[in-house]
């Protein structure tokens, strides 16, 4: 189907590969981490996204937040050496499981892929690996992550299975639902509580209001996931209406930006809910809660979603600041309590 020379350079000989179109030339990477590495090796770094990291800031925000979560409810809290510790092996968990993720999704969605033309390059996608060679290299990546999470408290195993089913399931969102967004965001909050039994949190012991607050957390980072994914997927709107891929960026295409409206206003309020509910103070307010609405709101009203460019800043760099934001708020609400 194609065939890469000493050059690095990958032409299509099957023109069927992207429907009417032949697949443009392919040149190895010549910046960035992947133009570090044997030309053999790139495939599989692509496979893996390693060269795009805001997926795996995107995957390891949730874990963060409930370290921090927990930090804030736990009578002794955890030092902070130890709290560098626990989240320097939930980020190094991350690496390998979004890279997992990536893998499984780009072999299940090849044919996909092939019709979009900004995935068309896609190792898979293009031929430079097979089927099988992404099947085997997802299981490396996936078993690669669980050692990660082996180094956890034996209640993060199981708070991780229903995160490894989501993410299976994910691919599969796209061919039966026009929600997949929603499925990747339960699947990513679930970082959450991973990341506060990671420090000890004993959910068996918790309280009915407390329950409630992680809830409103949780169903908050849904609506967040929404928001930058399917701004992420007005990228391919188009493509992936005539290839039939469904997602909420096709379903909604007529109003885009009512429907970001909406959900951004959503996980404010939850967010405010949340810290009514615990009684938390100024920074949670001024960062998590003000912090993340000026930007999500700045996202939704500023972003040009029929500019793929744009999209993807927004993507890369909205969705860092309002992890950050979340983030500063729930570190100065744990440091300023004890």
């Amino acid at each position: 189907m194609a065939s890469e020379s000493t050059n690095g350079r990958v032409k299509s000989s099957d023109a069927s590969i992207s429907g009417e179109n032949p697949l443009p030339e392919y040149s190895l990477p010549k910046t960035g981490i992947l133009s570090c590495i044997p030309a053999s090796f790139v495939p599989y770094g692509e496979l893996m996204r390693i060269d795009k990291p805001t997926g795996i800031y995107a995957f390891y925000y949730h874990h963060l937040f409930g370290t921090l979560f927990a930090s804030i409810l736990l009578d002794t809290p955890p030092t902070l050496p130890n709290l560098l510790k626990i989240n320097a092996i939930l980020l190094a968990g991350t690496v390998f499981m979004r890279g997992a993720a990536c893998s499984w999704n780009d072999t299940l969605d090849r044919e996909y892929d092939r019709q979009v033309r900004r995935c068309r390059l896609r190792p898979i996608a293009r031929g430079a690996l097979t089927p099988t060679q992404g099947h085997l290299f997802t299981s490396c990546l996936t078993l690669a992550a669980l050692s990660f999470l082996y180094q956890l408290p034996v209640h993060c195993w199981i708070l991780a299975m229903p995160k490894i089913f989501l993410l299976a399931l994910y691919p599969f969102a796209k061919r039966f639902t026009d929600f997949p967004q929603l499925v990747l965001g339960f699947e990513m909050s679930t970082g959450l509580f991973i990341g506060a039994a990671a420090v000890d949190y004993d959910f068996r012991t918790t309280e009915p209001h407390i329950w409630i607050a992680f809830g409103l957390f949780y169903f908050a980072q849904i609506c967040w996931t929404v928001v930058y994914d399917t701004v992420y997927a007005q990228q391919d709107v188009e493509d992936d209406a005539k290839a039939g891929v469904r997602s909420m960026a096709v379903r909604f295409k007529d109003g885009p930006r009512t429907l970001l409206t909406g959900v951004a206003v959503l996980q404010v309020m939850l967010l405010v809910a949340g810290g009514w509910l615990q009684e938390w103070g100024l920074w949670y307010y001024t960062f998590t809660c003000a912090g993340t609405a000026t930007l999500l709101f700045w996202n939704v009203y500023t972003v040009d979603l029929q500019n793929p460019a744009e999209c993807m800043w927004w993507f890369v760099y909205g969705s860092r600041m309002v992890g950050a934001t979340t983030s500063a708020g729930l570190g100065l609400e744990a440091f300023f309590k004890f």
